[in-house]
């Protein structure tokens, strides 16, 4: 199963009316259907400037998953994951045991598995790790491709140690050559001029995907710039470049070609309120862990009554979100 290619047709089926009614059927043959996003810690070891962590009266949760909570959540929900994503709002390789959600994932059959991370703390042991249990993909977020800009916005992070991790993917691919590597680059004003040095990244290191998608207002952050509709032409420019030169090496984009205004708006009816699920350790302690199934939960919570409404009887109206949305083109 082609994950990326799964993102491209749902994005190509613009009724979101007619996806939840293929979500009802998959839903009643307990067929897999769900995006699956786990946070294992809620914590951070950098203060990136766009992010939240960087509220200086941000105090992060201690909690993390406990061995019985990964055997909880693979036993009940993994069934019914197209993709395992481990790595959401915090960074997961301060958690201990990923390769154990990773092999429970691959031993429920779960088709694509990835791990998002800022790679601070990875090395080639770490990684080969990694790729052994079964990682299917390796997520790198990085905002800046100079020194003095992925520096500047990702606080305690040292660029030699990404190229270094850059390279160990690279160089562990040529054994495990179905792991794919990913790069997440986030836009804003100060940032988008360096994106023109992404070459050297795409030049030297054998990367699958490329992620570039705009700020958005994440809590009390320490960058403060959201007014990012006035670098459009600019960025309009640098994007379509960088389409063709991944388009020429065979690397898979995910582009947010028009800038959103500050506020962010999507539709009330969303495929996404019925694939998107997320666990960490908060969301952990509400769920009974009695006789759980993910079917009684979900039905207790009225799935068939909004799945009815969604695609019957509710207005699709637009609301202002302060949640992501894929508001990007996949070009495969």
């Amino acid at each position: 199963m082609d994950y990326y290619k799964i993102l491209k047709i749902n994005r190509l089926l613009k009724n979101e009316r007619l996806k939840i009614l293929g979500f009802s059927f998959l839903y009643l043959l307990r067929r897999r259907h769900l995006n699956i996003f786990l946070d294992p810690v809620l914590n951070c070891n950098f203060r990136c400037v766009m992010c939240y962590f960087s509220d200086p009266d941000f105090k992060p949760d201690k909690d993390k998953f406990k061995i019985e909570d990964i055997d909880f959540i693979a036993n009940n929900f993994f069934n019914y994951a197209i993709r395992v994503q481990i790595g959401c709002a915090a960074e997961p390789t301060l958690f201990p045991h990923n390769e154990k959600i990773i092999q429970e994932a691959k031993k429920h059959h779960v088709p694509y598995v990835s791990l998002t991370t800022n790679a601070s703390v990875l090395n080639y042991e770490k990684i080969k790790q990694y790729f052994t249990a079964g990682l299917d993909e390796i997520i790198i977020s990085m905002h800046g491709c100079s020194k003095e800009i992925y520096e500047s916005m990702m606080p305690r992070a040292k660029i030699e140690h990404l190229h270094q991790v850059l390279s160990d993917i690279s160089e562990l691919k040529k054994t495990y050559p179905s792991v794919r590597l990913r790069l997440n680059f986030t836009i804003n004003p100060d940032n988008v001029d360096d994106l023109k040095n992404i070459k050297s990244y795409l030049d030297n290191y054998n990367i699958d995907i490329l992620q570039i998608r705009p700020i958005r207002r994440l809590g009390n952050t320490a960058y403060r710039d959201f007014n990012i509709k006035k670098i459009q032409p600019k960025y309009s420019q640098i994007i379509e470049w960088i389409e063709q030169e991944c388009l020429n090496k065979g690397i898979i984009t995910l582009i947010t070609k028009e800038l959103p205004d500050e506020k962010l708006y999507r539709n009330k009816i969303d495929i996404a309120n019925y694939t998107y699920f997320y666990l960490s350790p908060k969301q952990i302690k509400e769920l009974p862990k009695n006789k759980f199934s993910y079917y009684k939960h979900s039905r207790k919570n009225g799935i068939y009554k909004r799945i009815f409404e969604d695609i019957f009887t509710k207005k699709d109206d637009i609301y202002q979100s302060d949640v992501s949305f894929g508001n990007y083109d996949v070009k495969i």
